[in-house]
């Protein structure tokens, strides 16, 4: 029930702030999975997993050639810690039905922002569907977290595949 209302919470709050942006903009949401690269399972004393998949929404503007695109995504058990983590992010996209572009972003898990942030590098397909969009695309995403470099001596690099429907709100 209670991944249930924050999801919901998420979806309300994500169109709220789709709704009140000025001109044509996109909002959407999705699904995001992640593996993490680093030997996180290895140590046997720690009950971590590479994978995690949360859920995503975007608010993006499409500016000519460029598009920028503002996500916040809700991880509910984050490597396998039973921690939820929100992660805000910022990316400049060039192109448009093929696309490339890079990012940056932080994550919020057990009350604390991590130590640093990540910065990605994105690319994807932006099919049109009539009236929306179907947005497939991945990453690499260079993460650093001092508490997990202690405890494994890894860091958080990713790769992720997302899938992101997105519909035009505005003029």
């Amino acid at each position: 029930m209670r991944k249930l209302l924050v999801i919901t919470l998420f979806a309300a709050l994500s169109m709220a702030a789709g709704a009140t942006i000025a001109g044509a903009s996109e909002f959407g949401g999705g699904i995001h999975y992640l593996r993490n690269l680093g030997e996180i399972d290895k140590d046997q004393t720690l009950d971590l997993n590479r994978n995690s998949v949360g859920i995503i929404a975007s608010l993006k503007k499409p500016l000519a050639m460029l598009s920028l695109d503002l996500q916040a995504e809700y991880i509910s058990n984050y490597a396998g810690t039973d921690n939820s983590m929100w992660i805000p992010s910022a990316w400049a996209l060039f192109g448009n039905f093929l696309y490339g572009g890079a990012g940056i972003g932080i994550g919020h898990i057990d009350g604390d922002w991590q130590s640093d942030p990540f910065y990605a590098l994105r690319a994807g397909v932006n099919m049109p569907l009539g009236t929306m969009h179907l947005d497939v695309y991945g990453t690499y995403q260079f993460w650093n977290d001092d508490d997990l470099k202690n405890l494994t001596g890894e860091d958080l690099d990713s790769v992720t595949l997302a899938a992101v429907l997105r519909f035009k709100v505005g003029k």
